[in-house]
């Protein structure tokens, strides 16, 4: 197993690269030093002076420990990727839960692809919810030439998301789309937040479907390369019919979300102080929802068969 751990690699990086004459005979140089005995201490052991003859050596010994080259440093793959270098496979910066994604794609598309009979036979299980890995997921989304992604904020509504009703303008875009679960528990935010940064030099329309609350508001304004918001039909329209429904809104669970709700009144009084025009469709809701205490979950929605239609994000 190897003994160097990351940060001295890299150190070990930083002055091979730059052929530094001395480096400063800190913790980890005596460690380096006490190992190896490569390199020449000054009386009052304030720096190490090392030689290009000296760092070829440094190099040498840290690929026999790490099975890296200290000069082609690279620890933002895979666990599985570096362990076909180094026998500590834990120098990855990509964990085995950040390389994933949780995906599924519309029955238009999966059954458009079942019939090909080409790929009928590798294809099959796509009818369900896949978790791949972010390379593979970003490769689909090139392969099938995905337009729009939904980014879904809980795991059930994931898992039901064309069960829900939605309005005749937004129901092309779903029926056509490829649906990415936002990640938390067993399934890491890290693997989406990869995915979406890998996918953005593509035309992919982002939209986020979370709850109509301060967190759901926050997560949607703050996912990368997200424009716009799926939320129920009548709050754009009748607003006050919508908060009539019984038992549909939690101003309990509204009460919880102080940090949330605190962001949103800051991007009210940045918005105030940037413009003097109308407020926006966006900021109005978000007024509304801070106004009402609002928290009306995903579940709620589908439960009370609410048409949803789709909202744009100020930027």
């Amino acid at each position: 197993m190897a003994s160097l751990t990351q940060s001295q690699l890299q150190l070990l990086a930083r002055a091979a690269k730059q052929q530094l004459p001395r480096v400063a005979f800190n913790a980890n140089w005596k460690k380096l030093y006490q190992i190896w005995q490569i390199g020449e201490p000054d009386g009052a052991e304030k720096y190490l002076y090392l030689t290009a003859k000296d760092y070829a050596l440094l190099r040498e010994m840290a690929q026999i420990d790490s099975g890296l080259d200290i000069l082609s440093l690279d620890f933002d793959v895979p666990r599985q990727q570096m362990a076909q270098q180094s026998a500590n496979e834990k120098y990855a910066n990509i964990r085995p839960d950040a390389d994933h994604v949780l995906i599924k794609l519309a029955p238009n598309i999966t059954q458009s692809l079942l019939s090909q009979s080409a790929v009928a036979g590798v294809l099959h299980f796509l009818s369900g919810s896949l978790r791949l890995k972010v390379d593979a997921a970003v490769a689909l989304c090139q392969q099938l030439n995905i337009k729009q992604l939904i980014v879904v904020e809980n795991l059930d509504s994931f898992d039901n998301l064309f069960a829900y009703s939605f309005s005749p303008e937004l129901q092309p875009i779903i029926d056509n789309s490829m649906v990415l679960y936002r990640g938390s528990h067993d399934y890491s935010p890290a693997g989406r937040k990869r995915f979406l940064h890998l996918i953005a030099a593509r035309e992919v329309d982002v939209i986020a479907f979370t709850d109509l609350d301060p967190a759901g508001l926050m997560i949607a304004n703050t996912l990368e390369h997200c424009r716009s918001m799926i939320v129920p039909q009548w709050v754009l329209e009748v607003p006050d019919e919508l908060l009539a429904i019984g038992q549909i809104n939690s101003a309990s669970d509204f009460n919880k979300q102080h940090k949330q709700l605190t962001y949103l009144n800051n991007m009210l009084s940045q918005a105030s102080c940037n413009t003097a025009t109308q407020a926006s469709q966006w900021l109005k809701l978000i007024q509304w929802v801070a106004r009402h205490h609002v928290s009306i979950k995903q579940q709620h929605m589908l439960a009370n068969a609410l048409r949803l239609d789709r909202i744009g994000i100020d930027r």
